[in-house]
């Protein structure tokens, strides 16, 4: 570009003749290339974890096709012209994606880039981006042991919904056969149980009225239920508790006989004189 003391610069393409090249009374010559040029920056921008950001790298194509306000404006670096903003639209989209996801960080990101506003003088079009994480091995890890996780909890869903025999096979396998962990833990809360049974006897025995008959009702119910389990229809059950109830009933009533007053239990008088 020639550059005139007045009026309009003078704009000469490769190949072309400059007007007056002896007597053109030109100030200043402005060399612009006009070629398409591959430009790139690198820019970390935060992702949605602010512990984890990203890092961004921006290629494009650039060509300039106004030189006049090129050099009107002092550009000498288009790289350095161009990356601030560019660089501000990676900033506000990556932040909305999550570090292990930098693939939909880097489509959004192309897609702005794409669709920006164009600049007047230049034309950029091939936009690339690549996205990863900084800190690339600690995400890795971490990824790894979510993973791990992950898996560990999909196999022990069945143990954790299943019946004593799925959570007998699992410690089981856990301890090299041995299931004496949860027969440990099932005695212990047997014994827990029942000492809690005793505690309520006790007090239900230190208790009067009628409640105590109601209270003493359930924790005999609660006892048959723990120390004779099993359906209530069934032969054995029956004949046990039918047992133990004929067997209360008798010590029920040994202990009536002996709370009548003296007179009604005094032997019957002779009739002889």
């Amino acid at each position: 570009m020639l550059e005139r003391p007045r009026g309009e610069p003078v704009v000469v393409r490769q190949g072309q003749r400059v007007p007056d090249a002896r007597l053109g009374n030109y100030r200043r010559l402005y060399v612009v290339d006009m070629a398409p040029r591959g430009l790139s920056f690198t820019e970390n921008a935060p992702s949605a974890d602010p512990a984890f950001p990203f890092a961004v790298k921006v290629g494009f194509a650039c060509q300039v096709t106004d030189p006049v306000a090129i050099v009107r404006d002092g550009v000498t670096d288009m790289t350095a012209c161009l990356s601030p903003s560019m660089a501000s639209i990676v900033r506000q989209v990556a932040v909305g994606f999550d570090v292990l996801d930098p693939a939909s960080a880097e489509a959004a990101i192309t897609h702005r880039l794409v669709t920006a506003d164009s600049v007047p003088s230049l034309r950029l079009n091939n936009f690339t981006v690549r996205v990863a994480p900084i800190d690339s091995a600690e995400i890795i890890s971490a990824r790894r042991e979510l993973r791990v996780q992950e898996m560990k909890r999909d196999a022990m869903r069945p143990v954790a919904g299943g019946d004593r025999t799925e959570i007998l096979a699992q410690i089981m396998a856990l301890m090299d056969g041995d299931p004496t962990p949860l027969l440990d833990r099932e005695q212990e809360a047997k014994e827990r149980h029942t000492q809690a049974i005793l505690d309520m006897v006790g007090q239900v025995n230190g208790s009067t009225g009628p409640k105590r008959d109601y209270v003493a009702s359930r924790i005999k119910e609660e006892a048959m239920n723990t120390f004779f389990p099993g359906s209530l229809t069934s032969g054995k059950r029956g004949g046990i508790r039918d047992r133990i109830e004929r067997k209360s009933r008798a010590v029920v009533a040994g202990d009536s006989a002996e709370q009548k007053p003296n007179g009604d239990n005094d032997p019957p008088k002779s009739t002889e004189d």
